[in-house]
């Protein structure tokens, strides 16, 4: 049973939360229990946006950390900033990417290929490694002193690979597998780390256009077992899930929603 307000006296810092989707719909949820709140992006006036929000609708302190997270110095200056105000990352949220364009992955030109990885596994590399020593020392939280979620994809599990997202789909496949080595690395910590792998969702990747996405489960002749497109909270409210009591001796793992549709290719 989770408890309410459980995350109170706990800061949670969310990457990618300049924009709406899933990066602020968790920002809401875990400031609906309590967190205080850090938003990471490059986009600075959809970081107000979602930090408007935020105080608007909860009774938190919320810091804005513009950084580009595939930029090692400017994590490791988000970390003193976000150091100055708060005395704990208790969660750590890798939410930030991008999907690089439809290209299978040996027609995709180089400079495409480095700027994928580079946000979507470096920059979570980058995140992790900034603070994961700091989330060690929080003894006050035991007996789980840190939680990382990773936001991963359903393209980058086995059955939902996509070549027409070939650099995608490589880059998300490999936070799976961060999400496992770091569970490894960190469980003796008290740090549990797991992911997220979303199906088809209304967000800025798909242009928040429904009409995208069937087109694209049409080309790809997908279909969903339960036929509805996800919303964010649902993604969200997951996380929270992940972030509570409840999921404390949960690691390693990826979780997928996705109505199915991983299960269903070659089947329906």
């Amino acid at each position: 049973m989770i408890k309410e307000r459980f995350l109170e006296g706990k800061v949670a810092l969310i990457t990618g939360a300049g924009s709406s989707g899933f990066g602020r719909e968790m920002a809401k949820v875990f400031a609906n229990m309590g967190a205080n709140i850090v938003i990471n992006d490059i986009n600075e006036e959809g970081l107000k946006e979602t930090r408007d929000i935020l105080l608007n609708e909860f009774k938190v302190e919320v810091l804005i950390a513009k950084a580009d997270i595939s930029n090692s110095a400017q994590v490791e200056e988000m970390r003193e900033k976000i150091f100055e105000k708060f005395n704990n990352v208790y969660l750590l949220v890798n939410n930030a990417g991008i999907d690089g364009g439809l290209y299978t992955s040996l027609k995709s030109k180089e400079e495409n290929y480095d700027k994928v990885m580079a946000i979507n596994v470096k920059g979570a590399w980058n995140v992790t490694k900034a603070f994961f020593r700091q989330m060690k020392r929080q003894k006050q939280f035991e007996p789980i002193v840190g939680k990382i979620i990773n936001i991963a994809s359903c393209a980058g599990t086995e059955n939902g690979l996509n070549p027409f997202l070939g650099i995608y789909s490589a880059s998300k496949a490999t936070l799976i597998a961060f999400t496992k080595l770091w569970a490894l690395e960190l469980g003796a910590d008290n740090i549990t780390v797991n992911a997220i792998s979303p199906g088809v969702f209304l967000t800025p990747l798909y242009k928040n256009d429904p009409k995208i996405i069937r087109q694209f489960l049409e080309t790809r002749k997908v279909k969903l077992p339960i036929d509805r497109i996800g919303e964010s909270k649902w993604v969200a409210e997951a996380a929270l899930f992940l972030a509570s009591p409840s999921a404390d001796y949960i690691t390693g793992q990826n979780l997928i929603i996705d109505a199915g549709m991983t299960i269903s290719i070659n089947k329906l």
